[in-house]
């Protein structure tokens, strides 16, 4: 018996290939992976240069370290009123401040305060108009530009730092991406939406997952899609390639 199974054991092959009908097996199956759209191209002329976008880089990431620290002074000085109360009377982060104030825009006519009435979105738009009109030689009106442009929103629904700060990290993340699925269906970016993306990105942690990192991807492809129906330069395209820098190259989302 035994030598029987050692003449069995020494005929059978160490390796087995089955043989398979892979026609089968191609037409019967579905894909595992969905066939994501690359991001749509627009005209030179739209896009920011490289310039303007490494100095508001640098911008976005001193906003977010102030921001932090901001955070870390606020909960420190929680427990001591005085300390809360000079805070406030400052309407100062602690150490160097980078905002700039929306360019002739009443505190009525927006109401975001990062921090306490400053906000950095508003420079950056006017720097980004000028900086893509220098380098493509476009003379378009200054009315284009104007940071009063469609803004009536109401504090309500603005993304304002107090209501910020209230956010744990969590819900930062959670509201981040509800924002980006919203606008998804938008075929247009209204500045309002632009101030929540632009703040819930100021403030998100890193390292981001791999939800709110495809998020982001989801948000740099909707940006661009949208810019490439554009062919004048305007409000929405500026802030499209806010978001577009931040989410491709901050958070580096971009295929590049």
């Amino acid at each position: 018996m035994r030598e029987w199974l050692r003449w069995e054991a020494a005929r059978i092959p160490k390796v087995r290939v089955a043989k398979l009908d892979r026609s089968k097996f191609n037409i019967e199956q579905s894909d595992y992976m969905p066939k994501i759209p690359e991001i749509a191209k627009c005209p030179e002329q739209l896009l920011p240069l490289k310039q303007w976008e490494d100095a508001f880089l640098a911008e976005f990431s001193e906003l977010r370290l102030d921001v932090s620290h901001f955070e870390g002074y606020n909960a420190s000085t929680s427990q001591d009123p005085q300390s809360k109360n000079l805070l406030h009377d400052s309407h100062q982060l602690p150490g160097s401040i980078v905002f700039e104030k929306f360019a002739n825009v009443k505190s009525k006519e927006i109401d975001i305060h990062w921090p306490h009435d400053c906000c950095i979105l508003g420079s950056s738009i006017d720097q980004l108009s000028l900086s893509t009109t220098e380098g493509s030689n476009a003379s378009l009106p200054a009315e284009n530009f104007s940071p009063k442009s469609h803004v009536s929103q109401s504090s309500s629904d603005s993304p304002l730092l107090s209501l910020i700060l209230r956010m744990d990290s969590v819900a930062r993340v959670s509201m981040l991406r509800k924002r980006i699925n919203a606008i998804e269906a938008m075929s247009t970016l209204s500045r309002n939406d632009c101030l929540w993306l632009f703040s819930l990105c100021a403030v998100v942690d890193t390292p981001l997952d791999a939800d709110t990192s495809a998020s982001l991807r989801s948000l740099l492809r909707r940006c661009a899609a949208l810019r490439a129906a554009k062919y004048v330069l305007d409000d929405e395209v500026v802030m499209l390639n806010i978001l577009a820098t931040i989410s491709g190259r901050y958070f580096g989302q971009s295929e590049n």
